[in-house]
């Protein structure tokens, strides 16, 4: 759901289109906190997108996720090395069977307006994500919480109803608001982060300054100033002018020329981890049949994919894996889908896929041009061994109604669509669980693969267990994952402390002006 998290039409496709996480990374030019040499000022950062509310539980769009760091703090977040570090929790430890959680917490926080935050605080903000009532993305890391005790002001225990080793990484993007401030979060927000909003103009912008009352170091700005920008040529213009200082999602086809000029730094992800996902329904023919899935992974041109479609910023996926190779989880004894016509041919004349045979890419008309690049490019390579692929696009509220949500039927079709997740299989790999992807794949041998390498408590051994979990995506291909894309930030060369994560979540608590 998110971005190339682009402007989507509605609370539904960005729910669809953003699966936001904890992934990390670190921006090339090695920007970190402040250096010492920040003079405060205003910092003004822009997107093709507005903010259209501030609620970080239900966000409507991706782009929202670049208030959570600056408003809010979670029991844990991620650094730049991508580690799971404690936010307002100290230290935690598990009992044995990784069901019990306990969170020893800071000390003495409050909210900007003065209010003490406590575990009941905590509590209060779990129960309220976890309730039947509250539409949240985070919802699928954290429905296992089955009962939140506060035992006194810093002791939170929390229990699972089955065991989650990784459940500290889960709790990275629930951000511990007060429950009690939701119904007039927009108009009143108050949160424990460095920042607080002076001004929000619903998808328009959004005015930060710095809260007095943050428990860590001052910030280095007086001011961040977050814009919508009319279109992303205005946009680039603005980032050239030094109208803005910011931009994040560059347009892929201007990440290059923008670079060439000397005077502006590219920021992106240690390791990215967006990745398109075409979608197939796994339960109607011909894609119930795993071999013409495979066949469609090996007729898919992955480089060229990312070099027309994507202007190379990316890295292919040869494993059609969604971790990139990078990801110090990647692993397993993995079949190559390297583009293979022969083979791709092959595949689907034993799945009943005839030359003559006419498939469609279902997409989307007037956005996401990148999709329509690798619609055309598929249906070159499908032409060559005598397949049609006939390119739909459609307005979005049509796109995501032919397979949304999962379970609907759409045979011999392929959606394109996109997911920004964790570098963190746990909350990347767990899009294929039943009742999760819009592919309608369920795989018993995959679910208890899942649940034991969610288990583990060991490192190691849990490296191997993913290893497992990703050989049975790999033979099955529930769904095709050419690349992961590159979500990169362009900054004024006076600008540091800029970090963006591996799904594209761009990072401005720790930003400065020299």
């Amino acid at each position: 759901m998110q971005r190339g998290r682009l402007l989507l039409a509605g609370a539904l496709v960005a729910a669809l289109l953003t699966t936001a996480g904890c992934s990390a990374g670190a921006s090339d030019n090695g920007a970190g906190q402040g250096d010492g040499s920040a003079t405060g000022g205003t910092l003004t950062v822009a997107a093709a997108q507005g903010i259209p509310q501030l609620n970080p539980a239900i966000r409507t769009f991706a782009w929202e996720e670049v208030l959570f760091p600056l408003l809010w703090n979670g029991l844990t977040k991620t650094d730049e090395s991508g580690a799971v570090v404690g936010d307002l929790a100290e230290k935690w430890e598990a009992s044995a069977d990784q069901k019990t959680w306990t969170f020893t917490l800071r000390d003495g926080v409050t909210f900007s307006d003065g209010t003490p935050f406590t575990a009941e605080t905590a509590k209060a903000a779990l129960d309220y994500y976890v309730d039947p009532d509250t539409a949240t993305q985070e919802k699928n890391k954290i429905s296992m919480i089955s009962d939140v005790t506060a035992a006194d002001d810093t002791t939170l225990t929390v229990t699972l109803s089955e065991p989650v080793a990784t459940f500290p990484a889960a709790l990275v993007w629930v951000k511990m608001i007060d429950a009690s401030n939701v119904d007039s979060i927009d108009k009143d927000p108050i949160g424990t982060g460095p920042y607080v909003v002076s001004k929000f103009t619903p998808d328009d912008s959004v005015t930060l300054v710095p809260n007095e009352k943050y428990f860590g170091d001052k910030p280095a700005l007086d001011e961040i100033t977050i814009v919508k920008a009319a279109e992303s040529t205005a946009a680039v213009t603005g980032l050239r002018s030094g109208d803005i200082d910011v931009l994040w999602s560059v347009p892929q086809g201007d990440v290059a020329q923008l670079e060439s000029g000397g005077d502006m730094v590219m920021v992106r992800p240690k390791s990215p981890s967006q990745w398109p996902s075409w979608e197939m329904d796994t339960t109607s023919a011909p894609f119930n049949d795993v071999r013409a899935r495979q066949a469609l992974a090996y007729a898919t041109d992955r480089q060229a994919i990312l070099d027309a479609a994507y202007s190379g910023q990316g890295v292919v996926s040869p494993t059609n894996s969604a971790l990139n190779a990078e990801n110090s989880w990647f692993g397993g004894d993995l079949v190559d889908y390297s583009y293979d016509l022969d083979k791709a041919k092959e595949l689907f004349a034993e799945a009943g896929v005839k030359e003559g045979d006419t498939l469609t890419w279902w997409g989307v008309a007037g956005q996401y041009p990148e999709w329509n690049t690798s619609g055309e490019i598929l249906q070159a390579s499908l032409k060559e061994i005598g397949i049609t692929l006939k390119i739909d696009n459609n307005d979005i509220g049509t796109w995501v109604d032919k397979f949304y949500p999962a379970g609907k039927s759409y045979p011999a079709t392929i959606v394109p669509n996109f997911q920004s997740t964790p570098t963190e299989p746990a909350y990347s790999l767990n899009f294929y669980l039943p009742g999760r992807c819009e592919c309608n794949w369920s795989d018993d041998d995959f679910s208890t693969a899942f649940s034991a390498a969610m288990a583990e408590p060991d490192e190691k051994a849990r490296k191997e267990k993913w290893g497992s979990v990703q050989e049975i995506i790999n033979q099955q291909v529930p769904l095709i994952v050419p690349l992961q894309s590159t979500v990169v930030t362009a900054t004024g060369d006076k600008v540091t402390g800029v970090w963006v994560e591996g799904g594209g979540q761009l990072h401005l608590e720790g930003a400065a002006l020299q």
